[in-house]
């Protein structure tokens, strides 16, 4: 028996998947409803037709082309945006929370109250007021799914330190190459991916950068950030802790300097790799290096992310 989750348990995204596949499992083509629209469209241009001259006739014969052409590629349209919508490997929770407005006029268009429109040659709908063609909302649907390219870059990245730190000989130098490790990241991965999906997605395995640092963040207090009473505009417990809700806040507003942020991501991505280089030494090699009680600098905990002082400029509310 499937398990009754109730709908107040149900994220927004979970609900909007829901709705869409309740649709897919339609039966494709026109319902009874549109078959009497159909059916009433045809009719009265047979009518109109039978009462006009050669010019006229051509010119109702072109529109009922269009018509039909119309039904066509609106249902192949929903039903293409519907597989998009709903394949949890591409479109994530993060996708969904971007599309914004346009996450329940989809889902119009879906289920079919958001008719489709001609403007010109081309075919689309209206959405906030603005026509939209189909093309135009597909690639933004495109635009906000997991950025693949790049989980695949970081695997490889991973890989390659892997094998490399597995080869090294206990007379061989073994420190990770955090320098050139880091600039690879920035420029490789960082620089030509997709901010939101490298902040929001599970990239590094099934962790999130925006969990680990909003965890790593209310673990600890602002001084831990070089943050100043004086800078702090709201209520703050007496503890000095950040709170989740505090978290999300220097979170979002973090994110809007894409210098720094950036520069965060890199170095999450980064410190990720080294611990797989640490981590896949030989037995020998890390024996060797706890006896001589060394721990680079860089080396952290699997299982944490360390926030470093956040640069605070005038203006920020925190």
């Amino acid at each position: 028996m499937e398990e009754y989750v109730p709908q107040s348990q149900i994220s927004n995204y979970e609900n909007f998947v829901k709705q869409v596949n309740i649709n897919k499992e339609r039966d494709p083509g026109p319902d009874k409803n549109e078959k009497d629209q159909i059916n009433n469209y045809i009719t009265n241009k047979k009518e109109e037709y039978l009462k006009s001259d050669n010019n006229k006739k051509g010119e109702i014969n072109n529109e009922i082309t269009k018509y039909a052409n119309n039904i066509v590629t609106n249902e192949n349209f929903i039903g293409e945006i519907s597989d998009a919508l709903t394949n949890g490997s591409s479109f994530t929770e993060n996708s969904y929370n971007q599309l914004g407005n346009l996450g329940p006029q989809l889902l119009d268009i879906i289920n079919k109250k958001n008719k489709p429109i001609n403007k010109g040659e081309k075919l689309g709908y209206l959405i906030d007021g603005e026509f939209m063609t189909a093309g135009q909302i597909q690639q933004k649907i495109k635009s906000v799914q997991l950025d693949q390219d790049s989980v695949k870059k970081f695997n490889i990245m991973r890989d390659d330190i892997i094998s490399s730190a597995s080869k090294i000989q206990s007379s061989e130098f073994s420190e990770f190459n955090q320098n050139k490790i880091r600039e690879n990241v920035y420029d490789n991965l960082v620089s030509v991916g997709n901010i939101s999906s490298l902040a929001n997605d599970a990239i590094v395995g099934n962790r999130i950068f925006k969990n680990d640092f909003k965890k790593a963040l209310t673990a600890g207090t602002y001084k831990d950030l070089g943050i100043t009473d004086d800078m702090i505009v709201d209520p703050t417990p007496a503890d000095n802790k950040i709170t989740p809700e505090d978290a999300d806040i220097i979170f979002n507003n973090i994110s809007k300097d894409k210098e720094i942020f950036k520069n965060m991501l890199t170095d999450y991505f980064t410190n990720s790799l080294s611990n797989n280089h640490y981590t896949n030494l030989s037995p020998q090699i890390q024996r060797d290096r706890k006896m001589n009680q060394y721990k680079p600098q860089s080396a952290q905990d699997n299982n944490q992310y360390t926030p470093q002082a956040i640069a605070y400029k005038p203006g920020m509310k925190l």
